[in-house]
């Protein structure tokens, strides 16, 4: 068999999937795709979303040949996304994209501008030109310094040097193609009204990106409405899923799929769905709600880790939704995403964060340590860092304990939502107690503390007190004493010492009758607090010598100096 010739061995090159060319890192897919014998098909072929995701991968400056070779709908979602900061344009992200697209292909720019784009070229320019015409007897000399011509008739002078070779090339090609047209829009630019073309190209741009599923901020904002399980399953819920056939021309985008959790319910839910064009909906949904999550937090991204970042959002609430609604069921899971939009999908999951922010919030109205004046750090740094994220307007999980890297993240599964949710009924358990145990009010604390008050300082403090039967009279706990409440405290033996059984015991019977309940009716949630204080005496202060304590390093015992 003779050897194949060139173009048969390009034949014979299988047709590369866009998810494959999108998994490609930037200057490798762009190796790839001038290196395929139809190196315009296979970028045509991607999702504009893709293509974008593709040039900013590549870098915009050296994505000139993957520019040269897109569809007139690309380069509009490109400058769609990029021209725009919230509702106004940026000027200098106007030149520099007018600049790229020249670069790349100058003749097919200048007449897609004029047709497409006319309203935007005319106001970059009358932002960034001076316009003269010259009279019938006056000569270029008339015009001051940086004025040019083309036609020896419109005098042109640039504002910024910076715009200056994109501008002229722009100029100097739309003379070239069609002179009366370039008339016409130097004419025009004295009446262009800035404000009124601006909004104009908003609200056409917003009507082209919605359909990606980018909304302005007000209606993006929806995506975080409550929605519970009960209003998405009732039979009149506005939002169930109307499936329509796709047109044969959309193409489906593929990046937001790339950095879909393998773990979750939701990818898992995706691999048991057979029915291509069904998987092909949901994707295009998906991408759809990624977008719409863009808008609403009013973010701007340009790096992939940013992109995979707002997929793992959507993903974790989505996985809280299905867990939610089916019990982790597959097939229960399937249905679901079969039955309705993914975007109330998400608004169900969000909804299971917002009812626990619901829960600290009315809690915290009527919490022991708020009306008495104690602030978040009353509940040391764990408790305090959970409480806060949870109560921001947009609730977060705090992770700093395991991820000192990202300390504050969206929550992503449900046994998430249900730590949290521990941690919360266990604060809530140890204020109620708090509230028992100082009915009366908090001790006063001497102006000789240095320590923040914290609940667990507070609680052993007045423990230890009472064990060196001090009444409140006597002066505020002294390194001394405490070294003598030490002493009784250990067990005994060699280090690391232990907490002496009977001493365990009294720290109960003193707090269950300070708050008057039975030692056996303690909650599992108070007892996991209580046991736990003592548990940190026995790691912090195991190794040390009871008279080596000193006052300035201990923070469980509100000590006077």
């Amino acid at each position: 068999m003779s050897d194949l010739t060139e173009s048969e061995k390009h034949l014979s090159i299988p047709a590369l999937d866009p998810q494959e060319l999108m998994a490609l890192p930037g200057k490798k897919a762009l190796d790839v795709i001038l290196e395929s014998p139809m190196p315009a098909r296979l970028i045509q072929s991607l999702a504009e979303e893709d293509f974008f995701w593709l040039v900013q991968d590549i870098g915009p400056e050296d994505a000139l040949p993957i520019l040269a070779r897109a569809t007139n709908d690309q380069w509009q979602y490109l400058l769609d996304i990029e021209l725009w900061h919230k509702d106004r344009l940026a000027n200098e992200a106007v030149s520099r994209w007018l600049d790229l697209l020249l670069k790349a292909d100058l003749e097919r720019f200048v007449t897609w501008g004029i047709h497409n784009n006319l309203d935007l070229i005319e106001l970059h320019l009358f932002k960034n030109l001076e316009v003269r015409i010259r009279e019938e007897e006056g000569s270029a000399e008339d015009f001051g310094e940086g004025f040019f011509s083309l036609d020896n008739i419109f005098f042109v002078r640039i504002k910024d040097d910076k715009n200056d070779v994109a501008i002229k090339q722009f100029l100097e090609g739309l003379a070239a193609r069609d002179l009366e047209k370039y008339h016409h829009i130097l004419l025009e630019m004295g009446g262009v009204l800035p404000a009124e073309t601006e909004e104009s190209l908003y609200r056409f741009r917003n009507a082209r990106l919605a359909e990606k599923g980018f909304f302005p901020f007000e209606e993006a904002i929806g995506i975080y409405q409550y929605v519970s399980p009960q209003q998405l399953l009732g039979k009149d819920f506005q939002s169930v899923k109307h499936v329509r056939p796709r047109d044969m021309h959309q193409v489906v985008p593929v990046s937001s799929a790339l950095y879909i959790n393998d773990h979750g319910l939701f990818s898992a839910a995706l691999k048991h769905i057979d029915n291509d064009l069904a998987l092909e909906q949901i994707r295009i949904e998906f991408a759809a709600l990624c977008n719409q999550i863009l808008s609403a937090d009013t973010l701007v991204v340009r790096d992939k880790t940013d992109l995979a970042a707002i997929v793992k959002k959507a993903c974790g609430y989505l996985d809280i939704a299905l867990g939610e609604l089916s019990g982790a069921d597959p097939q229960k899971t399937v249905a679901l995403l079969d039955r309705f939009a993914l975007k109330d999908v998400f608004r169900v999951g969000y909804g299971v964060v917002l009812r626990l922010k619901w829960k600290a919030e009315k809690w915290m109205g009527t919490s022991w340590f708020t009306n008495v004046g104690f602030g978040l750090d009353f509940w040391e740094e764990e408790w305090e860092a959970m409480l806060e994220g949870l109560l921001r307007k947009r609730p977060v999980m705090y992770t700093g304990v395991f991820d000192s890297s990202e300390p504050y993240r969206d929550f992503r599964n449900l046994d998430e939502i249900r730590q949290c949710s521990e941690s919360l009924d266990e604060i809530m358990a140890a204020d109620h107690l708090l509230s028992l145990v100082f009915a009366n009010g908090p001790p006063r604390q001497s102006n000789g503390m240095y320590q923040t008050v914290t609940y667990k300082n507070l609680l052993l403090t007045h423990w230890a007190r009472r064990h060196l039967e001090l009444t409140r009279e006597d002066p505020p706990l002294t390194n001394a004493r405490l070294q003598s409440f030490f002493k009784d405290l250990w067990a005994g033996g060699i280090k690391p010492y232990v907490i002496e059984p009977t001493m365990k015991e009294g720290f109960i019977r003193w707090i269950t009758a300070r708050a008057g309940m039975a030692p056996q009716k303690v909650s599992a949630y108070l007892e996991k607090t209580l046991f736990g204080l003592l548990d940190e005496l026995e790691k912090e202060y195991g190794s040390v010598s009871p008279e080596d304590l000193d006052a300035r390093y201990i923070r469980h015992f509100l000590v006077m100096l």
